[in-house]
């Protein structure tokens, strides 16, 4: 299993067991270095939802696919199996297009410093 691109200071933020540990961590941040985090923290929350998205996106259309692809064997005659081999490849490019997607979001630089939030 690949190992995650997260800062680890930033992974403790999705563990509820390490929350006293962040936030104490957190306290010992200068504005600057706390800006800088905020903005990984922000970063790896997106990605989580892109990812998720993509996820739902792809059952949804894995399910409506397989449900044409049925249809679609049911009304023809000879071979159509290749037909069900279809849905997957449409949930292969959803998830490979929603990963780029939440990759280049995750590695998004931090706004310069003189930059207000807001």
């Amino acid at each position: 299993m690949p190992q995650s691109a997260e800062d680890p200071l930033v992974s403790q933020a999705f563990d509820a067991k390490k929350h006293e540990n962040l936030a104490r961590a957190i306290e010992e941040l200068s504005p600057t270095e706390a800006a800088f985090f905020l903005h990984k923290l922000e970063m790896a929350l997106r990605k989580r939802k892109i990812q998720l998205t993509g996820y739902l996106a792809a059952i949804a259309v894995w399910l409506i696919a397989m449900t044409c692809a049925l249809a679609y064997a049911g009304m023809h005659d000879g071979f159509v199996a290749w037909v069900f081999v279809v849905p997957f490849g449409f949930v292969g490019v959803i998830l490979y297009g929603f990963g780029r997607w939440a990759n280049r979001v995750a590695t998004s630089p931090p706004p310069s410093p003189g930059h207000s939030i807001g």
